[in-house]
Parts: structure tokens; sequence; C-alpha cells
């Protein structure tokens, strides 16, 4: 009798090419900056995004393992594949295409906005709106779920 493992739970090593795959098929070519990035500032949403898409797409469907495995070692042909493979996934699967959205943004958020340097900053994902000011002498910069910024002010003028 063959006993073939399972990978279980996914850690950060298998998340990452499932990351990848996500954000190039939501924001094109955004996979490819994840690098170090995101793994080092958000390994918890990495992974739980990575334990999702295990869960839902690849977990007991013939050679996923295998390919996920690959893709995690570093082979560029099996990223492509499992990018073309989550991609018509997240098609045929509306509301998995939802879940896996949302991880998607907030891991975008973090690896696209985490250089702004200021004291007032919120970042509002979805379809909700707020506004945090905590020095009403810093300007205040807003992020949307889209990714809009919205600058509320400017600093003043030093005396």
């Amino acid at each position: 009798m063959f006993f073939k493992p399972m990978i279980e739970p996914i850690g950060l090593l298998l998340a990452t090419p499932i990351a990848k795959a996500i954000l190039d098929n939501f924001y094109e070519g955004l996979g490819s900056k994840l690098g170090e990035k995101a793994v080092e500032l958000m390994p918890e949403k990495v992974k739980e995004l990575g334990q999702l898409v295990w869960n839902k797409c690849l977990r007991n469907k013939p050679d996923k393992d295998n390919l996920l495995q690959k893709a995690a070692n570093g082979s560029a042909e099996d990223q492509k594949k499992l990018t073309e493979y989550l991609h018509q996934a997240l098609e045929n699967d509306s509301i998995l295409q939802e879940q896996v959205q949302k991880l998607a943004e907030e891991i975008h958020l973090e690896i696209t906005n985490n250089d702004i340097q200021a004291r007032n900053v919120q970042n509002v994902t979805g379809q909700a709106q707020g506004l945090m000011v905590n020095d009403p002498n810093q300007p205040v910069i807003q992020v949307k779920g889209d990714g809009t910024v919205i600058n509320l002010g400017t600093p003043p003028n030093p005396k």
C-alpha cells in the first residue's frame, strides 16, 4: 500500500507561490514583486491566503501537491502552471474569488503602501469608508480598497 503524505498545514514556503499566483491574477505583475517584502511584513496573511487556496483548489487534486512543491522550489515553469490553474479555478468559483480577493487586497496594500510615512494613515478595504486623525498638525492620508490615495491636508510650515 502506497501512502502519499499530505501537505498540512500550508507553511510559508508553500504559501508563497500561491500568493504570487493570486497577486498576479488580481494585480498583474505584482506577484513577481512579492518576494521577501510581503513574506517579511505579513507572513501570517500570506499563510492564510495559501491555506485557503490549498483547501479550496489544490487539496486532493491529482499532482497539484507536486506542482506546488516544484513552484515553491523555484521552478518558473511550475509557477506559471500554478498561476494558470488558479486563474481558471477562480473564474469558475465567484465565492472563492471574493474570499481570495479580500486577502489579496490586504497583501497588496501592505506591499504598495508600506513606505508611506505619516502619522494619520488608515487603510480602508472593500466598501468601507472611514477617516482617522490622530494628529491634526500632520497630513491625513486615506487609502481606499481600490488603491486610491487621498491626501487631506498638508503638513504645517516649519518656522
